[in-house]
């Protein structure tokens, strides 16, 4: 089995649950590129550190005396060198590593998903449009046309076609923090989802009064229903977290760390492939989109959608 793939990650730490069709289980997927994406970084630093395994990273980094120098030391490195997406990368095919080439790949999406979800935990519409800049790019040359088509439409709503008040509500207003605290937003879509569930379990409860009326009270009551749901659950002492349980993943996460180090997925060694990925590059997505095609594309979507705007500037 090919070392340090996606695959063999998920057969290693048996995440059966994680299949080729997103769709049949997000969170799971989700669940599984974060771990994996973590474990990249720490396999990364321990390379960048020059140290054999995660304990010698944690003494060097303890005992370096400016311990907030060093691992500010490290991460520059591994940014610059392990985690880049751009359109500017160059690769020599008769001198390149296409394990390490895989290895910085994955490193690279999976820190740009982990990016966006973190960003929409905080409410920073900023750092959602830059993600988004992204996904438009990564949409298109993946063949995802609607996504693609979203993500360009949010894009030039934006900067072009929203007036500047217009703008900052749409940027701004795609989250929602239920609670309040730090770090517990959620995006607002997610939100009306959870709504939905309340009304639908509220219509199943009506049985033969179910009717088009009784539906529409419903709806109207349903923020108030949704605070006496919460009063109810905190008075009878019932405690519901808004972040789905997870198991602990420590074990797991040590695994794949091993895994990557001792394969040493981030050392340069020329010549090595992998038999099913014996060719691909980091950032070899961006790197193959056809800059006049999508010029020409752009062009064409933009002046379509700059004609059916109503709130144009």
């Amino acid at each position: 089995m090919e070392k340090g793939t996606l695959y063999q990650l998920r057969e290693l730490i048996n995440r059966r649950n994680v299949v080729s069709d997103v769709t049949k289980d997000i969170a799971a997927c989700e669940e599984f590129m974060e771990l994996i994406t973590v474990a990249h970084v720490l396999s990364a630093a321990i390379h960048v550190a020059g140290v054999p395994d995660l304990a010698e990273l944690s003494t060097k980094i303890l005992t370096s005396g400016n311990q907030f120098a060093a691992v500010t030391a490290i991460v520059k490195t591994l940014c610059s060198e392990m985690a880049t997406i751009s359109f500017a990368a160059k690769h020599s095919h008769s001198s390149a590593d296409y394990v390490q080439e895989y290895a910085k790949e994955a490193l690279s999406l999976g820190l740009l998903l982990m990016e966006f979800k973190d960003a929409v935990r905080e409410g920073d519409g900023v750092r959602v449009l830059q993600c988004w800049k992204f996904f438009f790019l990564f949409f298109r040359v993946t063949g995802h046309k609607n996504y693609c088509l979203e993500a360009f439409n949010f894009l030039m709503q934006y900067h072009y076609t929203l007036t500047p008040r217009c703008a900052e509500q749409m940027l701004w207003g795609r989250f929602i923090s239920s609670e309040g605290g730090s770090g517990g937003n959620i995006s607002a879509d997610l939100h009306m989802e959870h709504l939905n569930r309340i009304l639908k379990e509220t219509v199943n409860h009506l049985g033969a009064n179910k009717t088009p009326a009784a539906i529409v009270r419903a709806a109207k009551a349903l923020g108030p229903l949704k605070e006496i749901i919460a009063e109810f659950d905190k008075i009878t002492g019932i405690w519901l977290t808004r972040k789905h349980s997870r198991r602990s993943e420590t074990e797991d996460l040590m695994k794949v760390v091993v895994e990557l180090t001792q394969n040493e997925v981030f050392a340069y060694q020329p010549g090595r492939k992998h038999v099913t990925f014996h060719s691909i590059k980091c950032n070899g997505l961006l790197m193959s989109i056809k800059r006049a095609k999508l010029k020409t594309w752009m062009s064409k979507n933009a002046m379509k959608l700059i004609k059916d705007s109503p709130c144009t500037r």
